[in-house]
């Protein structure tokens, strides 16, 4: 059990490292969006550009934690990471600033492919939905903590914040180093699991899963740049999603041991009638004041279907003796898909017809899933 403990912490410092960095554009983009000269569809590609590095790495992170294990797999991610962290700080222009963010995006997806694969081969089926959470919880809350280091650079300098914040990513590197691992499985066809998971069976949970990503875009894009025009700097916004991840550290265990209790379709229902009702009233909330709280609501509840998602999906894929490192090889390719085009969505819908129209489409999106599961089974 000690050793479980120790390993969790380690997947929870693996993930959290590799997602504030994902969140540390949020309050930089005011400012790089003046100095840059860049359109809200421009914005949408950069704060895009690590979900889309993540697309590209999701595949090559199961097929390599499948081959040859979990730790040299999760090592290489932590270390790719690390340096196209350090190419952040040294970029100058957009194509730069793309480049090492898709960079941070590939190295993040093999670390957590890796990571997830490790604790799931650790922690029994009847606890899975929460160990999920916990993971999350720690992936959320560095997507969020990530605006506090995007704060930190606005202030202090994007090189010397970027570099201090990727030398912890290689202290975590010597830590997974020491950890004891489990070696390949190399008896099974990669090719032959991966078919299996794309079953149409498996689409409900994937979809779930995507649907997080797509719908926090709407959160790091149009909010920052809201916020900007509200009169509110770089640390005033980091702090609204400082408030928002220590909401999130509790919301997604509790999320996952509700999912082991009463199964996956509940807790998603419930964060889809949370959304709908944040999305409408987000446009129409012109002070900060009532726009802060909506921010920090909406954040809980647009995650709400990832960790019932990936418990839905890892459940069926065991079922069908798939191995996990399989699963949350897709299953991380799926939340990239939603995380690469939330964004550049999110910009286009509104810089053709205003916030309220990318507002608009994603609560249509919700009411869509929500009639779709309302017609499931409540353990399928």
């Amino acid at each position: 059990m000690p050793r479980v403990r120790r390993l969790l912490a380690l997947t929870c410092a693996i993930v959290l490292v590799d997602t504030i960095f994902y969140g540390a554009l949020v309050p930089l983009i005011p400012g790089l969006s003046a100095d840059l000269g860049l359109s809200k569809p421009e914005v949408g590609i950069l704060t895009g550009a690590f979900g889309a590095g993540v697309l590209v790495g999701s595949l090559p992170g199961g097929y390599l934690t499948f081959r040859i294990g979990v730790k040299p797999t999760a090592l290489a991610g932590l270390v790719i990471f690390s340096l196209t962290s350090l190419a952040f700080g040294f970029a100058e222009g957009p194509a730069g600033l793309i480049a090492a963010r898709f960079g941070e995006g590939f190295g993040s997806a093999l670390s957590w492919v890796a990571a997830f694969t490790w604790i799931a081969h650790r922690v029994p089926e009847g606890r899975r939905g929460e160990m999920i959470g916990t993971v999350l919880s720690a992936a959320v809350v560095g997507a969020l903590l990530g605006p506090v280091l995007g704060s930190l650079a606005a202030t202090f300098g994007i090189l010397p914040t970027f570099t201090a914040t990727a030398a912890l990513g290689l202290v975590i590197c010597v830590w997974a180093a020491l950890e004891p691992a489990p070696g390949p499985d190399r008896r099974r066809s990669f090719l032959r699991m991966m078919r299996a998971v794309a079953q149409p069976r498996f689409a409900r949970g994937l979809w779930l899963i995507a649907l997080s990503p797509l719908l926090f875009a709407s959160l790091s894009v149009l909010i920052p740049l809201k916020l900007a025009d509200l009169g509110w700097g770089a640390a005033a916004i980091g702090a609204v999603f400082l408030a928002g991840a220590a909401f999130e550290a509790v919301a997604q265990p509790l999320i996952g041991r509700w999912t082991d209790r009463a199964g996956w379709l509940i807790p998603v229902r419930a964060g889809m009638l949370g959304a709908i009702p944040t999305l409408l009233v987000l446009p129409l909330a012109g002070n900060p004041w009532l726009l802060v709280p909506l921010v920090v609501f909406g954040g809980m509840v647009f995650s709400a279907s990832v960790t019932p998602g990936m418990a839905l999906f890892s459940r069926g894929a065991q079922d069908a003796n798939v191995d996990q490192a399989v699963v949350f090889g897709a299953t991380n390719l799926t939340w990239a898909s939603g995380s690469a085009l939330g964004p550049l969505l999110a910009g286009l819908l509104a810089d053709i017809g205003g916030d309220a129209l990318s507002y608009l489409v994603l609560a249509g999106v919700c009411v869509v899933t929500l009639i779709v599961i309302g017609r499931s089974p409540k353990t399928s």
